[in-house]
């Protein structure tokens, strides 16, 4: 069969389905940090130790990641753009029911399940949307996508203490969920391209394929008869996507999300609690926020052009970054004057943002297909989920226990540690492959951040009719 090389948009209505991830990121990030703010106001008003409101917060981050595969097995079926509309109207219903309820176990219900599942339903899913439009810019459009993140942590901080000052937390709560019900209008700007691509099978799976579509052959050779078992398991393989676990590379960078997402939810959750104990006051632990917002957009910045004018290569940027980050979580209980504080967020928030740049990008060049990408997002993602929802719960006990937040933070700090092994593993790895191996790896990414790209073989084919 014939094949051609990707010929992607490069741009065209990429950027408006990029505007909408940049929306997507904006109100669910900000919000993030918005209960960030809340936190401490929900554990007085419900009369509960702070892991117990802590838990539920990182179980609504982490109740995002979980869902996601489940979320990107569905998309085929249903549609992307009806996934993520019914996905933003669930989240912001969930935000609503949390700030009228007056029972924890409500609160839970509320952020967990159903808050939760709305956003598993609309991140990754618009990511994964993004890929379609793009490749030599992926790394141009993800930076747009991602800066959402910093500029909602920005200015809902702030905001959302002025709010509780003005209206109590219930009310700032009940403000936040209208404002997120504009992710279903984020949903509607959603739609693929008239054409998609997908990988084509390496020449070891054609021949399977074409020994099982072809007549006259042994019966070692074919197995038409399978079991019902055995074609449920394919079944359930294809529709997860599950294949992926057998994949090193998407193992070493799931792992490394995994580690990094542990650090990010504990940011998110614990640093304006840190600074309350350290002295400052409820207005100046807010502002904490915007550092971390203004440093994770100067180091989103600073990574997407340093990889466009190759001046360090992906890895080599997400170590860097990563080290950075274990420092500044190191310092981050010992640090009491405000300005010393503000600025250790903006150093840990530039890391941040330059880890998750260079994961992005990691991800994008898995190899995979564009149709399969969305998944591989989606199981990345699960797993991430799963390590936060470990992590903080864990972290969060031991400032109850220790009564104090230096174990928290030395946790966070290890965790960034751990990110350079895997960083060190991949590179071994890359280094004892064959070259032929080389050019399926993370090594071979993009023309504008390496010299080649990949070997990497398409199908032009009709995208599927689309319900949407």
């Amino acid at each position: 069969m014939a094949t051609v090389s990707p010929s992607y948009r490069e741009g065209g209505w990429g950027w408006v389905v990029v505007l909408a991830g940049f929306m997507n990121e904006f109100i669910i990030c900000g919000n993030l940090k918005a209960l960030g703010v809340l936190i401490t106001y929900m554990k007085e008003d419900f009369g509960r130790e702070l892991w117990v409101v802590g838990s539920i917060v990182s179980l609504h981050y982490a109740v995002q990641s979980i869902m996601c595969p489940l979320a990107a097995a569905l998309a085929p079926t249903f549609g992307v753009r009806s996934l993520v509309l019914v996905g933003g109207a669930l989240y912001g219903v969930g935000l609503v029911v949390s700030a009228l309820t007056h029972s924890i176990a409500i609160l839970a219900l509320a952020l967990v399940v159903i808050a939760g599942t709305g956003v598993a339903s609309v991140m990754e899913i618009t990511h994964a949307e993004v890929a379609y439009y793009f490749r030599e810019k992926y790394p141009l459009a993800t930076f747009v996508t991602l800066t959402g993140s910093p500029v909602g942590m920005m200015l809902l901080g702030p905001i959302t203490q002025v709010l509780v000052d003005t209206y109590g937390w219930r009310g700032a709560m009940l403000l936040l969920g209208g404002v997120s019900f504009h992710l279903v209008v984020a949903g509607m700007l959603i739609r693929r391209p008239p054409i998609s691509y997908q990988a084509v099978p390496d020449h070891e799976e054609q021949l399977t394929i074409d020994s099982i579509n072809s007549p006259g052959k042994s019966s070692e050779e074919v197995k038409p008869n399978k079991s019902k078992i055995s074609n449920l398991w394919t079944s359930v393989v294809s529709v997860l996507c599950l294949e992926v676990f057998v994949s090193a590379e998407f193992m070493i960078v799931a792992t490394i999300r995994m580690l990094y997402s542990i650090g990010y939810g504990g940011v998110v959750v614990y640093i304006v609690p840190n600074g309350l104990a350290l002295g400052l006051s409820a207005k100046e632990a807010s502002f904490l926020t915007t550092a971390w917002g203004v440093g994770n957009l100067a180091g989103l910045v600073l990574s997407a052009s340093a990889m466009h004018v190759k001046l360090v290569s992906v890895r080599g940027a997400e170590g860097i970054a990563v080290s950075v980050i274990a420092v500044g979580f190191a310092l981050e209980p010992f640090v009491s004057p405000f300005v010393g504080q503000i600025l250790n967020a903006f150093v840990v928030g530039a890391g941040l943002g330059c880890a998750i740049e260079g994961i992005f990008v990691m991800t994008r060049c898995l190899p995979f297909g564009d149709d399969k990408f969305v998944s591989v997002l989606g199981w990345q993602t699960f797993l991430s989920g799963v390590a936060a929802a470990i992590g903080d719960t864990l972290s969060g006990w031991l400032s109850d226990a220790t009564g104090s937040f230096h174990a928290t933070f030395f946790l966070y700090s290890a965790t960034m540690a751990a990110i350079v092994l895997c960083l060190l593993v991949d590179a071994i790895r890359i280094s004892s492959t064959t070259e032929s191996s080389k050019q399926r790896g993370l090594k071979i990414l993009m023309p504008s951040l390496f010299k080649k790209d990949s070997s990497t073989s398409f199908e032009r084919m009709p995208i599927q009719p689309n319900p949407n």
